[in-house]
């Protein structure tokens, strides 16, 4: 009897210790640039995809990896919303800023008729070892009917913090998504349908 009573002790103050405080949650937000210098193309209207990363970056938790590449993730500090909405929330306002367009993401009312369709699909989002973000992948610019492809980047780039404090891996994050944004208003720009 005092076995199971040790063993019933030993296992609720187990269980009190692996609880411990709730994750910290960290929301997405867009960088500011203070002033736009490019001129920006003439578009009105843009259809913008959901972002789409990898199965692994999926997960609310901070991905990173060890030396081994193996992934590991940060079980006390989320994301607020998916990473794919939050990423997709913030491109959106950055287009809006660069192009001077209506940026809708899909989908779209039926009455909307965008000129350009933007997807972008990350390879890789992960914090990396001074605690910024490491990101690559591709951004596509499709005609606004779909029939047509009008340039395809690649982008890949790490934005160092050199803080580990999580807030420094979203503000490297944010800063990468202004970065992807600005790719894709340049390359519309120099497209002769859409050049001032």
């Amino acid at each position: 009897m005092l076995v199971r009573v040790l063993l019933g002790c030993v296992c609720l103050l187990i269980m009190s210790c692996s609880s411990g405080p709730p994750p910290r949650q960290y929301l997405l937000e867009p960088v500011l640039d203070p002033v736009n210098e490019s001129v920006p193309p003439v578009i009105d209207a843009v259809a913008l995809a959901e972002v789409v990363v990898p199965a692994y970056a999926s997960d609310q938790r901070i991905a990173s990896r060890d030396e081994r590449y193996q992934i590991k993730y940060d079980e006390k500090n989320k994301w607020a919303d998916s990473p794919d909405e939050a990423l997709t929330r913030v491109l959106a306002n950055r287009l809006r800023y660069y192009l001077e367009a209506s940026v809708i993401v899909e989908p779209w009312p039926r009455s909307y008729e965008p000129q350009v369709r933007i997807e972008v699909q990350f390879d890789k989002l992960l914090r990396e070892a001074t605690g910024g973000a490491e990101m690559s992948g591709q951004i596509r610019l499709i005609s606004g009917d779909g029939k047509q492809m009008i340039d395809v980047r690649t982008f890949q780039f790490v934005r160092y913090a050199n803080n580990l404090d999580p807030g420094a891996f979203y503000a490297a994050v944010a800063a990468g998504v202004n970065d992807i944004s600005r790719m894709a208003a340049e390359s519309l720009r120099k497209q002769t349908g859409f050049a001032n």
